[in-house]
């Protein structure tokens, strides 16, 4: 246990002597992507992201921190894992050390070596190979390898403090227990990284709907007094055209009498009426007709006549006829 905990420490230290020689020319190793992630070394800011510096580390905070390696390809740094990344002079090599946690490597390699350190083990990444690899350890040494889809390479595992060693083919998925390599066992679950968490977003509450009004009835629009005087069956009768004739209509006829008298000059010669024809139609309305005077009133206001001269009795038979002709 004192020997797991001296490697730990030698672990966290080594990027710090491996770097050492190298400060006057630090290489870069890829940008940081990470909503929470936290770097610690020398950094640099760019349009892109953070990018780290050789003998930089990373920490995952709580997602999934993405390490966009210059050279191609992805370093997967697991949900609450950290590593150190150290690249060589030319950037075609990579050591990273990981002292308890998850990563994932995805990135292709041509005729180099790349290597994970842990406190129990070294793993070799040996190219020319696609490799697709999960990587997790824990404090008690037990270290979990899983070949991904699309790996083509295979890895070597190593003991630190011991010779015993394992070769995982592309497919494999291994579990190598208390720091020895010997007798790895089946792993039971996945090796890589957990899925991320989902942002939980509180949904958008709805505008609260406004009170409902009962609307009021808009009040009736009284029309004005020229339009009532024309719309009143009065006005009708006064303003509007008579009608037209109907067929079977009843019409008014009078009467006037024709008096003879011989003694009375002759009238001038005109078209003889005999009767005078009244349509109700064109009568004057009672109301339009001059109010009459009470019969008191006349009465009163009227110049004396004579009384009438009672007409002689005519004389019938021959001699009245006679009477007649040499009185006219």
């Amino acid at each position: 246990m004192v020997l797991r905990q001296v490697a730990r420490f030698l672990l966290l230290c080594l990027p710090l002597f491996l770097v050492a020689p190298l400060c006057s020319a630090q290489t870069p190793i890829g940008d940081v992507y990470s909503s929470d992630a936290t770097i610690k070394g020398s950094v640099v800011f760019t349009a892109a992201g953070t990018r780290m510096m050789s003998g930089s580390s990373v920490r995952a905070g709580q997602s999934n921190a993405s390490v966009k390696l210059i050279r191609g390809g992805e370093l997967r740094v697991c949900q609450g894992s950290s590593v150190s990344l150290t690249s060589s002079a030319n950037g075609s090599q990579m050591m990273v050390a990981l002292s308890t946690g998850t990563i994932e490597a995805h990135f292709p390699l041509a005729n180099s070596r790349d290597s994970v350190m842990t406190p129990d083990f070294e793993l070799s990444l040996n190219g020319p190979a696609v490799f697709h690899v999960a990587i997790n350890t824990d404090e008690a040494g037990n270290t979990c390898v899983q070949s991904l889809h699309g790996n083509t390479g295979s890895v070597t595992i190593s003991e630190l403090m011991g010779d015993g060693s394992y070769t995982l083919m592309p497919g494999d998925q291994k579990i190598f227990r208390a720091g020895h390599a010997g007798n790895p066992g089946p792993a039971l679950t996945s090796c890589g990284c957990p899925p991320d968490i989902a942002v939980q977003r509180a949904a958008a509450e709805p505008p609260p709907s406004p009170p409902h009004v009962t609307p009021t009835p808009a009040p009736a629009q009284v029309p004005p007094v020229a339009a009532l005087i024309e719309s009143s069956p009065r006005s009708a009768s006064i303003t509007s055209p008579p009608p037209a004739e109907q067929p079977g209509s009843v019409h008014v006829q009078v009467e006037a009498p024709f008096v003879f008298r011989a003694s009375a000059p002759l009238p001038p010669p005109q078209a003889p009426v005999d009767l005078a024809e009244i349509r109700l139609s064109t009568l004057p309305l009672l109301d339009s007709l001059p109010a009459q005077p009470a019969p008191q009133e006349v009465a009163q206001d009227a110049t004396p006549q004579p009384a009438p001269k009672a007409s002689k009795k005519k004389k019938h038979g021959l001699w009245g006829l006679l009477a007649s002709i040499f009185k006219g």
